[in-house]
């Protein structure tokens, strides 16, 4: 149902136990997507290229073992990105990058599949692989390509220290949201891009055309906008470790939940009820705090998720009867 498109790297992560040193942990935003569907028991596959090495490895045997489809990611003797990652004493991860040179950096378009599996519905794209030639225009390419059979999701992810004009990246943010039909992206996001209020900024995205905003404020809570509602939801109380791939897993969860719901075209965003979204946003807030409980990027599986919220769980398949977009979620 998935297809996800993107970095794959190794974030290099405090150690638990020792200080000044770190932990080797695969990571990357498409990526943890990817495992965090996956883990749903959403049908996953990954697009794109890693190392031969034994990093590279290690990024192949967390997919692999998630459940995530890696008949489309390309192995090649290029290094693996390594993002370094420092917390601050409440939990929020700081990223340095150092990627050049790496497989997934350097994925070129005569490198993309030729076609999608015809079973996707959605294609989930972005963070620093749009942020980073020749990653980007191979990833812009695909997005030309599919957007008007798939369902694009965005999720811009941002890292201003790999910017260096925030002019041209917004011209390439509006590009991105206009063959969007999803955009999940923060409120630190959009205020960095738009220089304004997150929710202000949120109205002009759905404008360049996406169906829905998915808003994510950290302990604040999520927002989901269409054109039509608002819906909104507070921050779940957990014991946080950290935050790593906590907006990750939302995405993934978003995802899953529109696709449970039968959601297979833009249309069908639109005539979803309010108590559906309203299911959607528990689901992907009960996933992302679920996340925040571990070290690193560790989404929940759904066994996880269901002893943890059975409601948020109860739009998986044989957790409640299947229904379509146009039924009201009772």
């Amino acid at each position: 149902m998935i297809a996800v498109c993107g970095e794959n790297l190794i974030d290099m992560v405090p150690s638990e136990h020792e200080a000044n040193l770190f932990e080797a942990c695969p990571g990357g935003c498409p990526y943890n997507s990817a495992i965090a569907a996956a883990r749903l028991k959403v049908p996953t596959w990954f697009v794109g290229k890693t190392s031969n090495d034994f990093l590279g490895d290690k990024i192949v045997a967390k997919l692999r073992g998630s459940g995530v489809d890696i008949s489309l990611l390309k192995r090649s003797d290029q290094a693996v990105t390594l993002a370094f990652v420092e917390r601050d004493d409440a939990g929020n991860a700081k990223y340095a990058f150092y990627s050049a040179d790496a497989a997934d950096r350097f994925y070129y378009p005569e490198e993309l599949p030729p076609a999608l599996p015809s079973s996707c519905a959605f294609l989930l794209v972005g963070s620093i692989s749009l942020m980073q030639e020749p990653s980007c225009s191979t990833i812009l390419s695909l997005i030309e390509r599919e957007h008007r059979r798939l369902m694009v999701s965005f999720d811009p992810n941002i890292r201003p220290t790999l910017i260096a004009s925030k002019a041209e990246f917004r011209v390439r943010f509006e590009w991105v949201c206009a063959r969007s039909a999803i955009v999940k992206a923060s409120d630190s996001d959009l205020e960095w891009i738009y220089e304004r209020p997150a929710e202000e900024a949120s109205r002009i995205v759905l404008s360049l055309g996406p169906r829905l905003v998915a808003l994510t404020k950290g302990e604040q809570g999520a927002s989901l906008l269409t054109r039509e509602r608002r819906i909104d939801a507070p921050g779940i109380a957990v014991q946080v470790v950290d935050t790593i791939g906590a907006g990750d897993s939302f995405h993934a969860a978003l995802l899953a939940g529109l696709g449970w719901l039968g959601v297979r075209e833009r249309h069908d965003i639109a005539a979803l009820s309010s108590e559906q979204l309203e299911a959607i946003l528990r689901l992907a807030t009960s996933v992302a705090a679920l996340d925040c409980t571990k070290r690193g990027a560790e989404p929940p599986s759904l066994r996880e998720l269901s002893i943890f919220d059975p409601r948020a769980a109860r739009l998986a398949p044989g957790q409640i009867p299947s229904f379509n977009a146009k039924e009201r979620l009772c």
